[in-house]
C-alpha cells in the first residue's frame, strides 16, 4: 500500500514538474534573418533601378551621338551645296554681265562690278547717258516725236563737255538736237530750260531759223522742216553685280513732259 502511494506521488510530481517548465525563447537570429531579407530586397530593387537608369542614359547617349553625327553630315552637305550654288550663281552673273553690259575700255567702269545698260541700237560712251544716232532723215518735229516715242529726249548740249560723251558722228552730216526758238528771239531746250547764251565759240545761231542742229561739234540753226539726222538721249540703266544678286537702277530721272508752249513753230 505504501509503495503504491509512493509511486503515484512520484508520477504526479514528475508530471507537475514538466508542466511548470517554461518553453525556451525563440532565437534572435530568426528576427535578424527577416530584417536582412528586407534590406536585400530593397538593395536589389535599387540596383535594378540604377541599372535601368544607366541603360536609359546609355541609350540617350547613343541616340544623341547618332543625331549629332547626322546633323554634322547634313550641315556639311548643306555647306557644300551652298558653295556650289554660290559658284554657279557668280558664273551666271558674270555671263549676264558679259551679255548685257556694254563693252568699255580697259579701265572703264563697265569692266568692274557695275555697268551701264542701253537699249538695242543705242550707244554708250561713258557717263550715265545712252545715245541714239539716227540713220534716217526727218524734220525737227518728226525727229522730236521719234525721241518721245522712245521714252527719251532730243540731245541737249547745255555744257560743251557733254560732247565728249556723244558717240562719233559723220562730219558731213547735220544732226537735229533739242534746241528751238520760242517767241521773238528766245531759245529753249526741250526740257523747258532756256539757252544761257546764243553766242559762244561753239554756238552760232541766227534769228531767221527756229530749230538747232549739230555740225562738227558746233550748234547752228535752220528751218525746222529740213530733213536731217537726229540724236536722242536717255538715262542709262546701271547694273550692279552683287554677291547676293543683281541691283538695277536708273541713273537719271525720266524726261519731263514738254509744255505745248515750248514746241517750236514749224518753219
Amino acid at each position: 500500500m505504501t509503495e503504491e502511494i509512493t509511486y503515484a506521488d512520484l508520477e504526479f510530481s514528475k508530471s507537475y514538474a514538466l508542466e511548470n517548465i517554461s518553453k525556451p525563447a525563440a532565437p534572435e537570429g530568426k528576427a535578424l534573418h527577416s530584417s536582412s531579407s528586407t534590406w536585400r530586397l530593397a538593395a536589389l530593387t535599387l540596383l535594378i533601378l540604377c541599372l535601368a537608369l544607366l541603360l536609359g542614359m546609355l541609350a540617350l547617349g547613343i541616340v544623341f551621338f547618332q543625331v549629332s553625327n547626322d546633323f554634322q553630315k547634313q550641315f556639311g552637305n548643306l555647306m557644300r551645296n551652298q558653295e556650289t550654288l554660290q559658284t554657279n550663281f557668280s558664273k551666271r552673273l558674270q555671263d549676264m554681265k558679259d551679255h548685257l553690259c556694254l563693252k568699255g575700255e580697259e579701265n572703264n567702269e563697265n569692266n568692274g562690278s557695275s555697268c551701264m545698260l542701253c537699249p538695242a541700237n543705242w550707244q554708250w560712251m561713258g557717263g550715265d547717258t545712252c545715245f541714239y544716232i539716227s540713220t534716217q532723215k526727218r524734220s525737227w518735229e518728226e525727229s522730236q516725236r521719234f525721241c518721245s516715242l522712245q521714252n527719251s529726249t532730243f540731245l541737249m548740249l547745255k555744257h560743251r563737255h557733254k560732247l565728249n560723251h556723244v558717240p562719233p558722228r559723220e562730219n558731213t552730216q547735220y544732226y537735229w538736237i533739242g534746241l528751238h526758238k520760242s517767241g521773238e528771239n528766245s531759245w529753249y531746250w526741250t526740257d523747258g530750260s532756256a539757252l544761257l547764251t546764243k553766242k559762244e565759240d561753239w554756238i552760232d545761231l541766227y534769228p531767221s531759223y527756229n530749230c538747232g542742229y549739230l555740225y562738227r561739234g558746233k550748234i547752228y540753226n535752220d528751218h525746222c522742216t529740213e530733213k536731217y539726222l537726229w540724236i536722242c538721249e536717255k538715262a542709262a540703266v546701271k547694273l550692279r553685280l552683287l554677291t547676293t544678286g543683281i541691283q538695277m537702277g536708273i541713273s537719271l530721272a525720266t524726261k519731263p513732259e514738254l509744255p505745248a508752249s515750248f514746241l517750236p513753230r514749224v518753219q
